[in-house]
């Protein structure tokens, strides 16, 4: 006989998924919107959409994986329908990352097309594989690989055009 694995899905306590996640998808949306208030409006959304949709998941990983999802989808529809500001506020980039180095790599990142800058983030910052972020995006693993690719050397550009001191 061959046991079947069955697959629980459950649902987190919405305070356990807040406390977990907000920094991850704050960050996640300012590097695509640039902006604090934007951000902080598409995280309400996200986890509205979470109370309200009440989500089964397979595992942690999976309900991280979806909350990603939503927080993109969440920050490309408002840049569908609001004028993008160009650059993000300094005294903003002080309160979410600590340290003068993170907040020049950051704005740098936030100088590349959004298809860069999610891919870079998500592997480097939050430390998922291609393949899951393949998953998340809803890409190819090789699409992924390849706007790292790019996304590094238009980073590189970047610095060796002494953009960065």
């Amino acid at each position: 006989m061959t046991s079947i694995e069955t697959v629980c899905e459950q649902t987190y306590p919405l305070c356990e998924v807040v406390q977990a996640y907000t920094d991850t998808l704050f960050k996640i949306s300012f590097s695509i919107t640039g902006s604090v208030a934007d951000s902080e409006d598409i995280l309400q959304n996200v986890f509205l959409k979470y109370y309200t949709k009440k989500p089964l998941f397979r595992s942690w990983e999976h309900c991280k994986a979806w909350l990603i999802r939503v927080t993109i989808n969440e920050s490309k529809n408002l840049l569908r329908f609001r004028v993008r500001r160009q650059a993000a506020d300094i005294d903003d980039l002080a309160e979410i990352l600590p340290s003068r180095i993170e907040q020049g790599i950051f704005m740098d990142i936030l100088l590349l097309p959004d298809k860069y800058k999610t891919v870079l983030y998500l592997y480097y910052a939050e430390g998922y594989k291609t393949d899951e972020i393949a998953q998340i995006l809803k890409i190819s693993p090789a699409a992924v690989r390849k706007r790292l690719e790019k996304g590094r050397k238009q980073l590189k550009l970047i610095y060796d055009e002494g953009a960065i001191l």
